[in-house]
């Protein structure tokens, strides 16, 4: 089996996006979220904590009054400020989630990656994942984030452990007030870590994802047969199409009036028709074995061959088939027909 080193190609990696296989990273979206959830509750816990504040009175009002009706009526309204509470957290949640997979990914929708595939159930294949380089690199990663929670957990506590016995002295509200923000503060710090960790595992998924992908030769032949065609049945079909140009060129070479040769390399049937073009024209041109086929053809249909170096030269290489000679070959070639047209009377009268 060849080696897979080779870079994968467009067609290769739209394939394997139709099949769900896309590069992603997952750590990017949990460190987006979260650093979205921290900063959206550092402005958002001061409304919750008033919200829930009104309902108190509301709740120690209908203490003398339990009724069925003021049951459901409190339950409505816990119902509706829970509604409050955590729609903005789990709207922005919603849309970074939505965010941040689609600046990795983009609009995809495939369910190639839901069907079952019996060689996820293979013991070797698992035994790979287990001890492979991923699950090296998942090991690292969670390592670092229990590493980063750790120092700065420390870090928070070693920085205000001479306030801690202060606590005592203040009261309920003070005291939730402190460690409200010293626990904001550690958040922010993590979620903000976070992102370093996303970063190595985004640069990680995109290596791998580009390894996987990676082709071997055979795999490049395969995919340049399937695209471009297989290339022995590409040179047939060539080689068809030339004997079919060469057949149509042979049969319009009836209608020339003269072919002029070099006197073997180079062959070019010229035609002159007011009706068809309002310059001579070339019908037919080829170069050695070819030349030598026109000058036959050119025998059995009785055309007039003339031996011109220069002017054969020039035609071959500057007028294709079926266009018109340019202006500055007009006074040779006219030579030309003229002295044909002459001979054809020649021949005309002596036949008479």
């Amino acid at each position: 089996m060849s080696e897979k080193k080779h870079p994968a190609t467009p067609r290769r990696k739209e394939e394997a996006r139709k099949k769900g296989q896309v590069f992603k990273s997952q750590e990017v979206i949990s460190a987006l979220m979260l650093v979205g959830l921290v900063a959206l509750l550092k402005f958002w816990i001061p409304s919750m904590l008033l919200r829930m504040e009104h309902l108190f009175p509301y709740v120690l009002g209908l203490s003398s009054e339990w009724t069925e009706g003021s049951v459901a009526s409190l339950m409505l309204n816990i119902l509706w400020l829970g509604i409050q509470i955590m729609a903005p957290i789990f709207g922005t949640g919603l849309v970074i989630a939505l965010f941040s997979n689609y600046i990795q990914v983009g609009v995809l929708f495939t369910f190639e990656s839901m069907k079952p595939q019996i060689s996820r159930l293979s013991l070797i294949s698992g035994a790979k994942r287990m001890f492979g380089i991923k699950a090296w690199v998942e090991l690292v990663k969670s390592l670092m984030k229990v590493l980063l929670i750790g120092y700065f957990l420390y870090a928070s506590v070693r920085d205000r452990l001479h306030i801690y016995p202060a606590l005592q002295q203040l009261s309920v509200g003070q005291g939730a007030v402190f460690l409200g923000e010293a626990l904001m503060e550690l958040a922010w710090k993590i979620s903000l870590s976070f992102l370093g960790i996303a970063a190595f595992d985004y640069i990680y998924q995109r290596w791998e994802y580009e390894k996987n992908l990676r082709m071997s030769h055979e795999d490049l032949k395969q995919e340049y047969k399937q695209t471009e065609g297989n290339p022995e049945l590409k040179s047939e079909l060539k080689k068809r199409q030339r004997a079919m140009a060469m057949s149509r060129m042979m049969q319009d070479m009836k209608q020339a009036d003269v072919v002029v040769t070099n006197p073997t390399h180079f062959a070019v049937a010229l035609r002159y028709d007011a009706k068809v073009q309002s310059a001579p024209f070339v019908v037919a041109k080829g170069q050695d074995q070819v030349a030598l086929k026109m000058r036959e053809l050119a025998k059995e249909y009785g055309i007039v061959i003339m031996e011109n170096k220069p002017l054969a030269r020039a035609l071959y290489a500057q007028v294709e088939i079926g266009q018109g000679i340019p202006a500055d070959l007009y006074k040779a070639v006219a030579e030309v027909l003229a002295f044909v047209y002459r001979l054809k009377k020649k021949k005309r009268a002596s036949g008479a």
